[in-house]
């Protein structure tokens, strides 16, 4: 993780000799655009696992309908301090940036895992389904020190509505940003890991103020969610909420 970083960190003074030799008009969103943040980020993860097996059958004179249902719960929060993110792309007509957004990262904190297993048995009688037996199989729960590792590549835009170098408004942004993400957590110190594969959404607002003609320097506020893809074995469900702070360098 710290070999990635610190190639995100070479890639920035790289891009910045290369920019040297490259004219555009000054203070304007034209042309090559790059960007890293570095800053912090706090996540909230929760994913579940189920699996339901029925069978039916005629036992003491009567049809009998039994489920079995197996549950796997995971809960992760924690930081990600430092946080790095890239972006590369082109800037168009000194208002919108189009990028491709690399974002990886490892969060320290608390990870929970509980598992389930019950089992369900109905019986008809007089046409309706009675429940006559609600067995639970094996139950588990623990709560300890955890991390969790991502990695989110996608694609974004982002709008700066403000051209005008002299008002105080000149470099605030919004931006969006979407695409894949893969996440992976469990406890620091034993196994029991959760991953899931997802869609991610990201929104964000900053402001930039220029410090060259072709250089600048900012802040931002980031959201972001994930939609996990289910498995097709086990029925899946989970979300990641994830808020960062972001102090940015940029070019373009």
């Amino acid at each position: 993780m710290k070999i990635i970083k610190a190639l995100i960190v070479i890639l920035t003074f790289a891009v910045m000799a290369w920019a040297q030799g490259n004219s555009r008009p000054p203070c304007q969103h034209r042309g090559f655009f790059y960007s890293m943040g570095v800053g912090f980020a706090y996540t909230n993860f929760e994913f579940n696992k189920e699996k339901q097996y029925s069978w039916t059958g005629w036992r003491n004179g009567g049809h009998e309908e039994t489920f079995e249902r197996q549950s796997r719960n995971w809960n992760f929060s924690g930081f990600d301090i430092p946080k790095f993110e890239l972006r590369m792309g082109v800037s168009i007509a000194n208002h919108v940036a189009l990028y491709t957004l690399w974002d990886m990262g490892l969060y320290t904190g608390e990870a929970e895992y509980s598992e389930l297993e019950k089992r369900e048995t109905f019986r008809e009688q007089n046409g309706t389904q009675v429940k006559i037996n609600d067995e639970t199989l094996n139950y588990r729960q623990r709560k300890d020190d955890g991390a969790g590792l991502y990695f989110s590549f996608g694609l974004g835009i982002s709008v700066y509505p403000i051209s005008n170098l002299a008002s105080p408004l000149n470099g605030l942004y919004v931006s969006f940003a979407s695409g894949l993400d893969a996440f992976a957590s469990g406890f620091i110190n034993d196994h029991e890991p959760s991953d899931a594969v997802g869609v991610f959404t990201r929104y964000e607002v900053g402001k930039d103020w220029w410090v060259s003609e072709t250089w600048s320097v900012g802040v931002a506020f980031t959201y972001g969610n994930l939609f996990v893809i289910s498995d097709s074995y086990y029925e899946e469900k989970g979300n990641r909420h994830t808020i960062s702070l972001l102090f940015r360098l940029t070019r373009g």
